[in-house]
Formats: C-alpha cells, structure tokens, sequence
C-alpha cells in the first residue's frame, strides 16, 4: 500500500501561480460526508460527461425502488459488490448510497445555482485517454497480476482493516471511518495491478485539466467579482486519491484547454 493515501476529509486549497485557487475536497465514494465546502465559483467532477447521465438515472431507479441499484451492485460480486455489501452491514442511510452522494449532490447544487461545470476524465473519444485505459487492462491482464487476484476478497477487508486501525476517526462517527476505509482498500485492491508510472501519468493529465479547468473559470467570471476575492474551483476527489492529484498539481502540468458542460 502507498504511504500517500489518508483518511483526511479536510478541504486542501491549492493555488496555481497563475491565478485562482483549486479547493480539493476529499470524499469517500458512496458515503454521504463531507466537511463544508465553503464558497466556490465552479465545479470540477473527476468524472466524464456522460456520468451525470448515469446518476440520474441511478437516482430515479432508488427513489422508484429503495436500493435496487445497491442490491444489482451486489449480486455482480467482484470486489465492488463485496465493498457495498459489507457496507451494508454497517446500516447506515448515508453509507452505501447511489448515485454516489457527494459528486452527485455538488453536481445538482452547481445546476441549481447555474454555476460552470468541467469533467475532468476525457470522454473515450479522446485516443491519448483511451491509450491509457487499455495499458490499464493489459496490466491486469498480465500472468503474475492475475495470481495476485486470487483471494484478493479477503486480502481487500484485510486492507481495510489496516487502514481503520491505522488512521483516527475524523469524528466519533465510527461507522463514517469504517466506510471510508472499505473505500479505500477498494481503490488499493482494483488498482494494485496498475504501475506508479501509470498512476502518475493518469494523475497528471487530471491534474492538467484541473488547471485547464481553473483558466477556464476564472476567464468566464473575469471582472465579475472583486480584486480581493480569490475564483475559487471545487474539486471533489476520492481521499484515497487526493495526494496523488495534489502531487500531479504542484508538478505544475501544462494546463488543457477544457470545453465546458453546457447548460
């Protein structure tokens, strides 16, 4: 397991020296906490532009039939099944939850207010995105990756184990912190076949279309708000990511130039 990866929920601010701030904001996928996000101008999703569609779709399937979506989630088995399942153990309402709460929510919030959103995974049009994600696959692929598989269900709730005995809970919420550690053994066990040079070259183009993303806010909000006010770019990332990104970004990448989702 990577030394980078915490359990902090606490928001990272993080400047770029061409103007604006990028507020990272950690979030354990499928469970609905966070620390307040303060005041934003945009929106940045470590999603693609066709997730929003998923999630409503997610969204009126649980309001029609009270956790359908996590009980298919389930029955697939895998690794994500048996993260969610073990979730449920926990009974919690605001644990285990689709669509996943926090992207989703800042997602619904920013249409509300009418505020500029940017996805920051390339939709797979993109060959150099694409190229990537199959050097991904071949990894998993390869001979010595698939012997690790075996038994990985046990080695992932051994993983989280460690992760909850090592890190001290954010709040006495106890049952949060064993959430966000089943999250986080999750990503270590999917992700464990991938090489560090790929994950700092995925980490890296994210982290280029944060900065693009941040140009791009602080272009459409020029002269609307005062000298002293910093724009400021809200960027939800799973916590068991966020010093990666945050990594990628003080290595200054060259920022993309990023469309913006249209309302």
């Amino acid at each position: 397991m990577s030394n980078d990866i915490s359990l902090d929920w606490f928001p990272v601010n993080w400047e770029d020296p061409k103007g604006g701030i990028v507020r990272l904001i950690p979030f354990s996928p499928l469970v609905d906490f966070s620390e307040s996000v303060g005041e934003w101008h945009g929106l940045a999703l470590m999603a693609s532009s066709e997730d929003p569609e998923l999630w409503n779709d997610q969204f009126k399937e649980e309001q029609d039939s009270p956790n359908i979506v996590r009980d298919a989630m389930i029955a697939q088995m895998g690794h994500s099944g048996r993260m969610v399942k073990e979730m449920t153990f926990l009974e919690r309402e605001s644990i285990g939850k689709f669509p996943d709460p926090i992207p989703f929510k800042l997602f619904q919030l920013a249409e509300s207010k009418i505020k500029p959103v940017w996805f920051l995974e390339p939709d797979l049009d993109d060959e150099n995105w694409v190229e990537l994600t199959l050097e991904g696959v071949d990894q998993r692929t390869k001979l010595w990756n698939l012997i690790k598989s075996i038994g990985s269900g046990r080695k992932m709730m051994k993983i989280a184990r460690i992760f909850a005995e090592a890190t001290s809970p954010h709040s006495d919420d106890l049952q949060i912190h064993i959430g966000a550690s089943l999250s986080a053994a999750w990503w270590v066990v999917e992700t464990n076949h991938l090489t560090e040079d790929l994950h700092t070259r995925i980490n890296h183009r994210i982290a280029s279309r944060i900065r693009g993303s941040l140009f791009g806010l602080c272009q459409h909000l020029n002269g609307q708000i005062d000298d002293e006010e910093s724009v400021v770019l809200l960027v939800p990332v799973p916590m068991v990511r966020l010093q990666g990104v945050l990594s990628a970004l003080d290595g200054l990448p060259e920022s993309e130039e990023m469309k913006q989702e249209e309302e």
